[in-house]
């Protein structure tokens, strides 16, 4: 229970993170480093937050959109992905299932939240407007503690009561039906897919495949290393912007030395 208190604690500060520092925490991968240390096992912590990261890597607030809760989902993943107590695939299988509706569940509870935090935002406006400035931070820790809590007590409750469940659903799945671990294997590999496969229908445009390509040339074909591929990439990357900065200097230049027409100078008269 101590340790389902602390990991409730860490997934509030990874929240307020989100809205507050930017440091990073948020993140499946960083995020997953706490659980590591809470719970002592970091290898099992990073293998499941990198899967995560790649799995959820699409996932981004566009306009009023709210995704689902990706803090909540990789603490209660990673943290009962480690508790079953099994080897780093299953581990990683169970953390993406319960995951999954974990980020899903939560994702309400933000909805929730965000809705009823507008009666903060107008004490806040009416305080602002009556030079109550003391009040005003009063609302602001009024919202941010409800974001807090809305991340610790499913966390808590997740890992704090659910661990004995999953303890015992797998044990029953290793022993009485082993292949629902092993389909769960095959769609923690697949996730990792999809979160790329979003991430590129988001970012690419019809002048970037060529740099997608030439990426798996390098891997699939010329076994070139990620380092490698990396280092190349920022210099593909360098050059590009050279090259298009480049061009628009260039029509600037263009622009400004074309001679104006009559039309022009009675306009600027």
């Amino acid at each position: 229970m101590i340790q389902a208190l602390l990991l409730a604690i860490w997934a509030g500060l990874c929240t307020w993170d989100q809205y507050g520092p930017h440091l990073g925490f948020r993140k499946p991968l960083l995020a997953s480093v706490g659980v590591g240390i809470i719970l002592g096992d970091m290898t099992t912590a990073i293998m499941i937050g990198a899967t995560m990261e790649l799995m959820w890597l699409g996932v981004n607030n566009i306009g009023a959109y709210v995704p689902p809760d990706v803090i909540s989902g990789t603490i209660v993943g990673a943290a009962l992905g480690i508790m079953s107590g099994g080897d780093s695939a299953s581990a990683i299988a169970l953390a993406v299932a319960i995951g999954i509706p974990t980020a899903t569940l939560v994702q309400q509870l933000n909805i929730l939240v965000m809705t009823t935090n507008i009666t903060f935002l107008h004490g806040a406006d009416k305080a602002a407007e009556s030079g109550e400035f003391k009040s005003i931070n009063k609302y602001f820790w009024c919202g941010a503690v409800c974001f807090f809590l809305t991340r610790a007590i499913p966390v808590f409750i997740a890992t704090g009561i659910g661990s004995f469940v999953v303890e015992d659903i797998m044990t029953f799945l290793q022993n009485q039906v082993p292949w629902v671990l092993s389909a769960f294997s095959t769609a923690g590999g697949v996730m990792p897919a999809v979160g790329l496969a979003m991430l590129l229908t988001m970012m690419m445009k019809k002048n970037m495949w060529i740099f997608l390509i030439c990426g798996f040339v390098l891997a699939a074909f010329l076994k070139v290393p990620t380092i490698g591929i990396a280092l190349v990439a920022a210099a593909a990357a360098g050059f590009y912007d050279f090259v298009v900065e480049s061009g628009k200097k260039a029509q600037a230049t263009a622009a400004v030395a074309a001679p104006a027409s009559d039309e022009d100078e009675e306009y600027d008269l």
